[in-house]
């Protein structure tokens, strides 16, 4: 039989099949993400974004088809983590917002829908580019405006739909010079072909000839609303191999980082279950030492909010404004605290904060006014609709894209409360502070992969400066001195170095001493930050 017609409890049983499409995808659209540092995961975000959608909706028994997919819509901004999941909230949003509120779905309110859909999906950009999840979307939904009303049934419009998405995303890479450097497609669109895909019943993990550098992936299973467990440890022994541990561990769990050498190496992993990379390095021979285990869920219920001690504020109390900070690592979330901001939310290492979270902290603030610092250019999206979302209250983002920038932004708030300044000349001081300084964050490469004209070998060290990878290397210092050369030095007076988790002071002291003897003129100094991903930010200024 045709249909030309669906009401709500179809549409909900549409979404999960959807949901669960992409939980089986989750592993392949992470690694298609072309910086090769898997702080943001797209796969991860995107499950989580509809993960909290499905939730709004999952004890409804209506039939009403806009209730359902008003629901899914809301469910999903709130839930909405990193730029594709954000954007893909807004998609839902649009398509909520086209139905005009009708009780069933019809073929031609479907295709007036996925338009709705694709407005405001670009509307949410301030500068949309082509070859992602937007362009996507609207070229798969260009091809529906073409057909007559009533010609096809609403499952023949999907599968319409979804062969144009297929072909889109394909084309990615030619729209997109990174991704044809990189060899994939766009993780973003990916997470939306899984979705569309998994509307029409498809149960099977997609094949890896849509994404031609994928290699040999497992698909990953369902997600999980743990955030695992953060195993850090060393393994003692002789012999070691690292590049064998480490591709071992990455079976284990994610954010996986082993340094050292054959005698001693120093291990970090995040997962599920703590048990698994620990007997991993007992079976292998090693002897264990220093072994830390931390309950990264428990850690991000109790620091969500973790200064409700300095809730008052006090040196903003003549603003009166509260400052939210995203921060990553004990120490930097201890700088933020001695700024004085009002509450400070993990994000970072594998974890995106959704607005849902943004909202949260939001709804403690005890002033009027509230400022944003997200930190990261994944987590600056959601930071604003949660701002949108807590109308009456004024709430802005300054969309500081590293978390030194965030350190300097505080910094200039302090400045702007000394002077008086009213609270929108505030945000500009505060938005012109984040281009005072240069940021050098120091990773190593989770994936091999072609930036420019940048060759990057899989566990390289990595320098990224403001946010573009400017060097490779298998060592640290020369990584770190490369990046130092893309800068104007002569001009420059301080650079602060924050040495992350499983970096010791001795270490970072040496590294500082190899920069001293190639940079003239350039006083450093050490602060321990704790981050799990990047050994070394450096602020410069």
């Amino acid at each position: 039989m045709t249909t030309h017609s669906i009401g709500g409890r179809a549409l909900k049983r549409l979404f999960r099949a959807g949901l669960n499409n992409l939980s089986r995808n989750v592993d392949l659209i992470n690694r298609l993400n072309v910086f090769p540092v898997p702080d943001g995961d797209t796969g991860i975000n995107m499950f989580h974004t509809l993960q909290r959608a499905y939730r709004e909706i999952e004890d409804t028994e209506s039939d009403d088809f806009s209730q359902i997919a008003g629901g899914f819509a809301h469910g999903a901004l709130m839930g909405a983590r990193g730029n594709s999941g954000t954007i893909l909230s807004q998609l839902l949003q649009g398509f909520a917002d086209g139905l005009d509120n009708a009780p069933l779905l019809s073929d031609e309110l479907f295709a007036r829908a996925c338009q709705a859909a694709v407005q405001r999906g670009y509307a949410s950009v301030s500068e949309p580019k082509e070859g992602t999840i937007l362009t996507v979307a609207r070229e798969a939904t260009e091809t529906l405006q073409g057909q007559e009303s009533g010609s096809s049934s609403l499952m023949e419009m999907l599968e319409t739909l979804i062969a144009a998405a297929d072909a889109s995303l394909n084309n990615t890479p030619r729209l997109l010079p990174m991704l044809q450097d990189a060899g994939v497609v766009d993780a973003g669109g990916m997470g939306l072909v899984c979705f569309l895909r998994g509307l029409r019943g498809d149960r099977s993990p997609l094949q890896t000839s849509i994404a031609p550098n994928a290699g040999k992936l497992a698909a990953a299973g369902a997600g999980t609303e743990s955030f695992g467990y953060d195993v850090q440890f060393l393994m003692i022994g002789q012999d070691l191999d690292l590049t064998q541990t480490r591709r071992d561990l990455e079976q284990l769990g994610w954010s996986v980082i082993v340094v050292g050498d054959e005698k001693t190496m120093k291990v970090h992993i995040h997962a599920d279950n703590p048990a698994g990379p620990l007997d991993y390095a007992i079976r292998s021979g090693a002897a264990l030492d220093d072994v830390v285990v931390e309950n990264m869920t428990l850690q991000y219920q109790q620091s969500l909010v973790g200064a409700s001690s300095m809730r008052g504020q006090p040196d903003a109390a003549t603003l009166n404004a509260w400052v939210i900070a995203v921060a990553e690592g004990d120490g930097l979330r201890a700088v933020f605290h001695d700024l004085k901001c009002g509450a400070v939310i993990r994000g970072g290492a594998g974890y995106n904060p959704s607005a849902e979270d943004f909202i949260a902290a939001i709804q403690q603030a005890t002033a009027d006014h509230v400022i944003i610092l997200p930190n990261n250019p994944n987590f600056i999206l959601a930071a604003r609709q949660a701002a949108d979302l807590v109308e009456p209250m004024l709430a802005r983002v300054v969309p500081t894209e590293t978390v030194l920038q965030g350190i300097n932004a505080m910094l200039a708030l302090g400045d702007a409360i000394d002077a008086g300044a009213d609270f929108e000349s505030t945000i500009a001081q505060m938005s012109a502070a984040c281009e005072e300084i240069h940021s050098i964050e120091i990773a190593r490469a989770s994936r091999g992969t072609r930036i420019g004209d940048l060759e990057i070998s899989e566990n390289d060290i990595i320098a990224i400066v403001d946010g573009a990878i400017r060097s490779a290397s298998s060592d640290v210092a020369r990584a770190t001195l490369d990046a130092f050369a893309t800068l104007d030095v002569s001009s420059l007076e301080l650079a602060t170095v924050y040495y992350g988790a499983g970096i010791s002071e001795l270490e970072t002291n040496q590294l500082i001493r190899r920069l001293t003897k190639s940079i003239k003129g350039l006083e450093f100094e050490a602060i321990y930050g704790g981050q799990s991903l990047y050994p070394f930010l450096i602020s410069v200024e």
